[in-house]
């Protein structure tokens, strides 16, 4: 009898594991995927083996993470339809948390001998996928907005090439402005440096790619209800910055580049497409 394929159905695993989080910076190359309600941000770094306590927080210097490690509930690996050659991914849920934080293995081969080892290490139990999904509904209140608010969301992913942001990222791309990109999670902070190649509008989205192809910025214009250009400073660099709310009065994402002289022209795409 031949065995069964492997992650079939999802497995959880101790989240709670002292060297969990150790064992998971020593796996190797990751690509982490942090999603909010507006965006999400797909990047493929090295932890290099290095996972940090920092007060209530757990950090990763090699992929620009931190996590609220009190926050974590839930730890589980499985398979993704969208990815059918990859062994399975590793996936963090966290108290009030509606997207979980994920990390694959870009370069591990069809067998999945690094992941099989983790999760032979960390096995708790099976778990049926509806019954997971289920579980995850209620880490979270639901996300309901008003009727006002859900017909200006339509309009803005209808048309996402009139979303301010893009002529903002067009900039990026044209004059190949390097970017510091930050995206907030309910219990992770994730950062990276992106050299922006392209910007596309597929799908009703607004999606950025890095010129290494090791990076997607993606973002929802539905969800991206405002944007605040201001000029910042940080260890004596004057940068210009864009910070994105949710429809909640939420930052979802910020990012900046060196120089304060966007920061007009960036406001001015703003005015402009303010009816």
């Amino acid at each position: 009898m031949s065995a069964s394929p492997f992650l079939q159905v999802p497995i959880r695993l101790q989240h709670q594991a002292p060297e969990v989080f150790e064992r998971l910076a020593e796996i190797g190359m990751l690509c982490v995927r942090a999603k909010n309600l507006t965006g999400e941000l797909v990047a493929i770094a090295d932890p290099a083996g290095l996972a940090m306590e920092s007060g209530d927080s757990l950090l990763f210097p090699g992929l620009g993470l931190s996590v609220a490690r009190e926050r974590v509930v839930g730890l589980h690996a499985l398979r993704m339809a969208s990815l059918p050659q990859n062994p399975g991914i590793l996936e963090l849920d966290f108290t009030q948390g509606r997207f979980p934080l994920a990390f694959a293995l870009p370069d591990e081969l069809a067998d999945g001998a690094r992941l099989r080892e983790f999760v032979a290490e960390f096995c708790v139990e099976e778990v049926e996928l509806m019954e997971l999904l289920r579980w995850r509904d209620g880490l979270s209140a639901p996300v309901e907005a008003c009727p006002c608010c859900k017909a200006a969301a339509a309009e803005r992913r209808a048309r996402p090439d009139l979303h301010p942001l893009a002529p903002i990222l067009a900039d990026l791309v044209e004059l190949q402005l390097p970017m510091h990109c930050r995206i907030r999670g309910d219990g992770f902070d994730f950062s990276r440096f992106i050299e922006p190649r392209r910007v596309s509008f597929e799908g009703g989205a607004i999606t950025l790619n890095d010129d290494s192809g090791e990076c997607v910025l993606r973002v929802d214009p539905a969800q991206a209800h405002a944007l605040w250009v201001l000029p910042l400073c940080s260890d004596g660099e004057t940068r210009s910055s864009v910070r994105i709310y949710d429809t909640f009065g939420s930052m979802n994402l910020e990012f900046s580049v060196p120089d304060d002289r966007f920061v007009k022209p960036w406001q001015g795409y703003c005015r402009a497409a303010c009816p």
